[in-house]
């Protein structure tokens, strides 16, 4: 299966950055094909981090399918099968206020 459309891209990434945001405290830095454009890669990263906290550099890479992607990018949704690998791993991922 082919590659999602500019559109479609554009879509994903802002229900991907807007979950990320809402619930976890991340948001998406990178969306791209994988070579094979079989799935797509992911990579977040916290909202808070500071500047001079080993934080800053934290992120998380996970992999989407391309049927999954793009029933998200159509349905306009989030299906449970991506908000539940999200769960799983931005959670770890966020960085709690720090009173430094």
């Amino acid at each position: 299966m082919s590659r999602l459309t500019q559109v479609e891209e554009a879509r994903l990434f802002e229900l991907l950055d807007s979950y990320s945001r809402n619930h976890h405290r991340c948001f998406l830095s990178e969306l791209f094909p994988d070579e094979s454009e079989n799935e797509y890669v992911l990579c977040f990263r916290p909202v808070s981090a500071r500047l001079d906290s080993s934080d800053r550099y934290a992120c998380r890479y996970l992999r989407v399918k391309i049927d999954d992607a793009r029933t998200a990018s159509q349905m306009r949704e989030l299906p449970h099968s991506i908000i539940e690998r999200l769960e799983g791993e931005l959670s770890r991922l966020e960085v709690k206020d720090r009173n430094n």
